[in-house]
């Protein structure tokens, strides 16, 4: 049954960009944009979902066992967390101390997230209005 989805999302999503590829008013760089967006987009979210793990650099590794002093970031054990959607990766330790590993790349994963589906809901808005346009 998930193969369903996946499917619909991929039609509306050539919809979508046939429609804003044969919009007439958006200029060149926008009609384009998505196209350097949805890569940008993928590596910010991969690099959010990496930034926990300490088996990449395990002397550096992101979620200390010990903290340098106590009580300074927690407490306890911790567990490097991420989650895909929306992605964020963080430290938690027993005592509840949560410390965001990436807030940086989380706003840029937002701002490209948005540079990419503002422009192919315009192309999706394009297309359900004028389908003939698609024809061209």
């Amino acid at each position: 049954m998930t193969l369903l989805p996946v499917f619909a999302g991929l039609v509306v999503g050539w919809v979508a960009l046939r429609g804003l590829l044969a919009h007439p008013l958006l200029p060149l760089w926008v009609r384009t944009s998505v196209f350097w967006t949805v890569p940008l987009t993928a590596v910010t979210w991969a690099f959010i979902m990496v930034a926990d793990e300490p088996v990449l650099f395990p002397e550096t590794a992101p979620c200390p066992g010990e903290p340098n002093r106590e009580g300074v970031l927690g407490s306890g054990e911790v567990w490097g967390v991420s989650t895909p959607f929306p992605p964020r990766a963080y430290c938690a330790w027993e005592d509840g101390t949560v410390y965001e590993l990436t807030p940086g790349a989380e706003f840029l994963f937002w701002v490209f997230f948005a540079m990419t589906v503002v422009p192919l809901g315009a192309g999706l808005w394009h297309a359900l209005r004028d389908p003939e346009s698609l024809l061209r």
